[in-house]
């Protein structure tokens, strides 16, 4: 089945840009070979901060969302309303190297294929995970952000996962290395947060966003992958040396569950990190 893609870029977007994103998602739609794809993504292209923020507080409170619709990111993904829409802002990347957006767009493309659904962006909140975020200070609230944070790193894993299996894994390693090169305000976090269980639980889901995707391509032997990760062990440095080996062990547990359905790897790994006394 073709996949339509309909880019709707806002008033005043610089044609030259729309062509960028344009080729850098024909490169994944030409090798993404008889997988099963959405009917139809859409790519917004914002202009500025204040119009893209404004339509996901809009979107949030029609629909009654509770997490998601981070603007820092570089892109972002949802399914909201049963179709993939991918959004970029132009103010937000223009000082971005084109090889990172590349894999930006090649990632979320990847994103929209995988994960195109409602399925994916709407958890399970049982008596039981609310009973074990309780156990460690975690209010609905709370638990909320926690499990969408782990979603994230989850989701990620499987868009490097398919991206290297369709040569395009190069364009993550390049997108990776961007989002480590500065932690200093996950290290300041850190400081306040590490002796609290439950905003340290929360820090430790925030950290797997990028090491979960990184262990994934070591473990595919993508070349560079080891120097990345090396580079992450830099970037990560004010954690215990420790630390940074319990998370690296998490990660590999968090891919052991990639068999199973989606919600149940959610599941399995928010119930793996809450009992998880080391993190």
């Amino acid at each position: 089945m073709t996949t339509q893609i309909v880019i709707q870029p806002s008033e005043g977007i610089q044609k030259e840009f729309v062509g960028k994103v344009q080729s850098w998602i024909n490169e994944v739609l030409e090798k993404k070979g008889t997988l099963t794809a959405p009917a139809v993504i859409f790519i917004n292209i914002w202009r500025g901060m204040d119009e893209l923020q404004a339509f996901y507080q809009q979107e949030q409170q029609e629909l009654g969302i509770a997490t998601g619709g981070e603007t820092d990111f570089l892109a972002t993904h949802e399914a909201w309303k049963d179709h993939p829409r991918i959004h970029i802002c132009q103010e937000r990347v223009k000082d971005v190297q084109d090889v990172v957006l590349q894999g930006v767009l090649h990632h979320e493309m990847s994103h929209a294929f995988h994960h195109g659904t409602p399925e994916f962006y709407t958890f399970r909140y049982s008596t039981k995970l609310q009973q074990a975020g309780q156990s460690c200070g975690m209010d609905l609230e709370l638990l909320q952000q926690f499990v969408y944070m782990l979603s994230v790193a989850l989701k990620d894993y499987d868009v490097v996962t398919w991206l290297t299996d369709i040569g395009l894994g190069f364009g993550q390693l390049h997108l990776l290395e961007y989002m480590i090169s500065d932690t200093e305000d996950e290290r300041r976090i850190w400081e306040v947060v590490c002796t609290n269980p439950t905003s340290r639980k929360l820090a430790v889901a925030h950290f797997l966003k990028t090491l979960l995707p990184i262990e994934a391509l070591v473990s595919l032997r993508l070349q560079r992958a080891e120097i990345v990760k090396n580079q992450w062990k830099e970037a990560y440095r004010w954690l215990s040396e420790t630390i940074q080996e319990e998370l690296v062990s998490f990660a590999h547990i968090a891919m052991t569950y990639k068999d199973k359905p989606f919600q149940q790897r959610l599941e399995n790994v928010t119930f793996k990190l809450i009992a998880e006394a080391s993190l």
